[in-house]
């Protein structure tokens, strides 16, 4: 790593150190997300998303193709539709829920089957498959990449997944693409989780929680960005009986929602040089660099 990109890192880190609040406050309490036919719109090989139609008949089984079509390029994943209670109102639903398959990084269109025929298809604009969840730890570190990629979506958003899982601590997080200009400032950068919860926007009115620094040398935007701590978020869940997790861990014991903040995925929505979009499907390489450093206040 540069020396120069060192301090950029070890400023950005430090300046949220300073600024930044030293208290818990997310929890399970999050609107709900949206109704929607595929949930989430964005996931990586193996992740488990749900689909929903009117269509669907419980108990039967489906396969489910995943096209990119830019690729030319399929493959086929299958699951048995249940009767559950829909994350975004409650309401008892039908819903078939299948792994991601092994196709491209990119826009895919989804078709679901069964032995009469198309039951259900969607879009490539419905979703996106991307990169694995880069993991993260609960000390300081720093990941590099080399040849990192990931998945832009046909509107042209990059979605880089992390999985923060052991990160229990407030810890100030710094990223940053080397041979990759893409720019962007607060208000294109999103983060979901993998249930499809809206999970933070960065507000360039209240910049306690982040810090954004322009790339340079052919360089993105670095990102830095301040989590709290969740050791209380992790009690809770251990210690009080209305927050265990029910047989459908996306719901507690009080049939309250279980929101899940290990696995993130960020979203960009950033430009080119020339003032374009990325072009969807897969980055180019690139070099990830990604740093962790805890708050030992």
């Amino acid at each position: 790593m540069r020396r120069g990109l060192m301090l950029t890192v070890a400023a950005l880190a430090g300046l949220l150190a300073m600024q930044s609040p030293a208290e818990a406050g997310c929890g399970c309490d999050k609107p709900a997300p949206a109704r929607a036919a595929v949930r989430p719109f964005v996931g990586h090989l193996g992740e488990r998303i749900t689909l929903f139609s009117s269509k669907f008949v419980e108990g039967e089984t489906y396969k489910v193709e995943f096209a990119s079509l830019d690729a030319g390029v399929s493959d086929w994943s299958a699951g048995k539709a249940r009767l559950k209670r829909d994350l975004a109102d409650a309401e008892p639903r039908v819903q078939l829920t299948v792994a991601v398959p092994d196709v491209p990084f990119g826009p895919v269109r989804i078709t679901a089957v069964n032995r009469a025929g198309v039951v259900m298809q969607l879009p490539d604009s419905a979703f996106t498959v991307t990169a694995d969840p880069i993991p993260l730890h609960d000390f300081a570190e720093s990941t590099t990449r080399p040849g990192f990629q990931a998945g832009i979506s046909r509107d042209g958003t990059l979605y880089i997944p992390v999985d923060v899982t052991d990160v229990r601590n407030a810890t100030s997080f710094v990223a940053q693409g080397l041979g990759f200009e893409l720019a962007f400032g607060p208000a294109d950068v999103t983060m979901y989780n993998e249930q499809g919860f809206l999970m933070q926007r960065l507000d360039p009115k209240d910049p306690s929680l982040f810090h954004i620094a322009g790339g340079a040398d052919g360089n993105s935007t670095a990102l830095a960005y301040w989590r709290h701590e969740f050791r209380t978020y992790q009690q809770e869940h251990r210690r009080l009986r209305d927050r265990y997790l029910s047989d459908d861990p996306a719901w507690h014991e009080d049939g309250t929602r279980h929101v899940d903040h290990d696995h993130i995925v960020v979203a960009i929505h950033g430009t080119l040089p020339d003032g374009s979009g990325p072009v969807p499907g897969s980055t180019p390489p690139f070099t990830l660099v990604l740093t962790s450093t805890p708050d030992e206040r």
